[in-house]
């Protein structure tokens, strides 16, 4: 089970974070990045370890503390420690673990992208989970699957502002609608933390009609009821699934199609061009103008088309 911290700092919301793998905060660093002037550039890791927290000062100008108590090396604390580092407190949350996709979706998932695009922290975290563990689809060899990865724009800030029970709720509900439409659509939810969803389809049209019903859905409560606004990033590449036994290729598919889907800006579908080519001839979909780029960790350049999903 993964431990939940909760950053908390005056006058602003508590933030809950499952830590699933080891973190580094600080105030400009490949982490979690506080805006307290008193915590140095890479002040301190938080390390999940058998369901506390491993707690690593890294050198830091202004110190760590346990308990008021300066920390001088590696130390687990649990619900009983109160963390601080300059204004800011850590504290580990005992009731809160991310034990099940249901779980995660109580809490709000902060990670890293080099540090850079706190919006793809989600999608990269699924795909990452993924891959690492060589997960493969049921089906016989030379079958395809298209791939889906989605995560909420900027859900940090948002969970921020709005406060943990209504930004609590909203997730909820986010997660409901891509849950019904993920049944009707005969696709499969692969993995699910906190915003963040990586599902399959049998067909590209299949995962079209899913990406964009739930755009729509999400659109039309958002004009109903202005507070409800939750803007969703998507992506999706189709692949082989199965190539060797390694499963090396279809891990390669999993991380284009989590690549894709950073491209996206809230309440966009993004694909890859071999979505568009086999979706081509469904007029129904109409796709964007083509972009040529580079995605991390793939060669050479890509072609990716936006899905016009609103015309």
């Amino acid at each position: 089970m993964d431990p939940v911290v909760v950053i908390h700092q005056q006058g602003r919301q508590s933030l809950r974070l499952v830590l699933s793998e080891p973190i580094v905060v600080g105030r400009d660093c490949e982490g979690l990045l506080l805006a307290d002037p008193q915590v140095s550039r890479r002040h301190l890791e938080l390390r999940p370890q058998d369901g506390q927290v491993l707690c690593t000062d890294l050198g830091s100008t202004n110190g760590t503390f346990i308990d008021g108590d300066r920390l001088t090396e590696p130390a687990q604390i649990d619900a009983r420690a109160l963390l601080t580092l300059g204004d800011t407190t850590i504290r580990v949350d005992q009731q809160a673990f991310a034990s099940s996709p249901g779980d995660a979706g109580r809490a709000t998932t902060v990670s890293l992208v080099d540090g850079v695009d706190l919006r793809a922290t989600s999608i990269d975290l699924v795909a990452d989970q993924v891959a690492s563990t060589g997960w493969q689809p049921r089906s016989d060899a030379g079958e395809t699957v298209t791939i889906l990865f989605s995560d909420i724009e900027l859900s940090t800030e948002r969970a921020s502002a709005l406060g943990d029970d209504r930004w609590f709720e909203l997730l909820d509900h986010h997660n409901q609608v891509f849950r019904q439409e993920v049944a009707r659509a005969g696709g499969r939810e692969i993995k699910n933390r906190g915003d963040g969803f990586m599902l399959t389809f049998p067909s590209v049209r299949r995962a079209l009609g899913f990406a964009v019903v739930v755009q729509r859905r999400l659109t039309a409560e958002e004009a109903a009821d202005p507070d409800s606004i939750v803007r969703v990033r998507m992506g999706m590449h189709t692949g082989e699934a199965i190539s060797d036994s390694s499963g090396d290729l279809f891990g390669w598919h999993v991380i284009k199609a989590a690549r894709v889907a950073n491209l996206a800006s809230g309440g966009q579908i993004m694909v890859s061009s071999i979505v568009k080519e086999i979706a081509s001839s469904n007029h129904d979909v109409r796709f964007g103008a083509g972009t040529e780029v580079e995605l991390k960790g793939l060669d050479d350049t890509h072609l990716v088309f936006e899905v016009l999903w609103d015309s």
